[in-house]
């Protein structure tokens, strides 16, 4: 078999998902794209050489999942073979175009490399190149780590010096990681399980029914949530509150949709980023854990007075992402067959900080910029989903998802207004 290592909490679930809901977690339109337009002097067949040099030193770029019998899943690493970016016509289109187009390069699941390299000339001295990676094998930051490290990789290539190999390798680390959480799972499940205990998937909306004769269809809008000075606002009060930006969201969340709920009980999926080993910082990876979230709001609730409940919550499911979200459900399958037949049943938040800089990374004597881009990486099938977007430039911008089946756009806009007017309420306070 080669090269084999544990696979990750994030791949664990995305693997298992794919056995309830086959295609729609691994599929090859499960990707995440990056693009960069690269201003001065690029010598494109060294441009080449490097994209090669990146996959063959990332391990996980040439990563493929094993199911094993019995259950549970291997990383399997393949040998490198060469590989070469993809030559795109780039007159007459934009950087955003061409962005754009790339992100929609299916890369299958099942075949190393799970990268697709893109470059297209738009003039003398001004080129825009893209990676495409399955989102099994990357997060968000590892997007922009992957075009730094592509810069890193052309400029040793121009400068005709080896760049030293990776100090650890992705599967290097979730050895690491699940050997130094060995001894907690037992008891980290028994959390899981009395914290699980009770809980049903929210009722948004008592006239929600699900159309099972339509095939399932996702549909999405983009809003600003915040500007830059109310999301900085926001930051000092989350501060103040001993919090962090996403308990200040969620406590916001949790405010605005106890109140539709009868039993005041609110229970989300949401994602946790953890880069917190040494070596880590910089590498490509999946380093998200998929968790779950469970707040019961009293009746009179504040957010002076639920934030620290939040906190706690956050953090005690931060520090046990470890059990896959998807066991836990496991523990609780009335849980989790309420979630499969009640419309819009899956409740997804997200917070993704901001990760691109707008600083220029070296390609020997030229620079590169990311390019914006209005996607926060695919969404999988779930019912709905608030994704919250921190930009470079300080604003927070939301992606919303919903399942066509179970919710239609204005509900879906109604959801979401009553989350963002709860957002006023502490950035009031902070004026006065």
């Amino acid at each position: 078999m080669g090269l084999t290592w544990p696979a990750s909490v994030f791949q664990h679930t995305l693997m298992a998902t794919d056995q309830l809901l086959p295609g729609g977690s691994i599929g090859p339109r499960m990707t995440m794209s990056v693009a960069a337009r690269v201003t001065g002097p690029v010598d494109v067949a060294r441009l080449d050489q490097a994209y090669d040099d990146l996959v063959a030193r990332n391990d996980v770029l040439r990563t493929t999942m094993v199911t094993l019998d019995g259950g549970g899943y291997l990383q399997q690493v393949h040998p490198h073979q060469v590989v070469h970016l993809e030559k795109t016509d780039g007159h007459g289109v934009t950087p955003g175009q061409l962005a754009d187009e790339w992100s929609r390069t299916p890369v299958p699941s099942d075949a190393a490399p799970l990268i697709r390299g893109h470059i297209a000339q738009l003039d003398d001295g001004d080129h825009v190149i893209g990676l495409t990676l399955h989102h099994l094998h990357t997060d968000p930051r590892s997007l922009q780590l992957a075009i730094a490290e592509l810069g890193r990789l052309y400029t040793a290539r121009v400068d005709g010096r080896p760049e030293p190999p990776p100090a650890l390798q992705f599967g290097e680390y979730v050895e690491q990681r699940l050997t130094s959480v060995a001894d907690r799972l037992d008891a980290d499940r028994d959390f899981w399980r009395a914290t699980m205990a009770g809980a049903r998937p929210m009722a948004l909306s008592p006239d929600l029914q699900r159309d099972w004769e339509r095939k399932p269809s996702s549909g999405s809008f983009r809003v600003e949530v915040l500007d830059a000075e109310q999301a900085t606002a926001l930051e000092r009060w989350a501060r103040k509150n001993r919090t962090t930006m996403f308990g200040a969201l969620f406590t916001g969340f949790s405010l605005a949709m106890a109140d539709r709920l009868a039993n005041r009980d609110v229970l989300v999926s949401t994602v946790f980023e953890q880069r917190d080993r040494p070596g880590t910082a910089d590498m490509i990876g999946p380093f998200i854990h998929p968790a779950l979230l469970r707040v019961q709001v009293p009746d009179g609730a504040s957010w002076e007075s639920l934030a620290p409940l939040v906190r706690d919550s956050v953090l005690n499911a931060y520090n046990r992402a470890h059990i896959p979200a998807i066991e836990v459900l496991g523990m609780h399958m009335d849980v989790l067959q309420e979630i499969a037949m009640r419309p819009a049943g899956l409740c997804v938040f997200q917070y993704i900080p901001a990760h691109v800089s707008d600083k220029p990374v070296p390609f020997g004597a030229a620079e590169a910029l990311v390019v914006p881009s209005e996607e926060g990486g695919p969404t999988g099938d779930v019912g709905l989903m608030f994704r919250l977007h921190r930009l470079p430039t300080g604003e927070l911008m939301a992606r919303v998802t919903f399942d066509e089946r179970d919710l239609n756009e204005p509900l879906a806009r109604e959801l979401f207004g009553e989350f963002a007017d709860r957002l006023a309420e502490p950035l009031a306070a902070a004026r006065s």
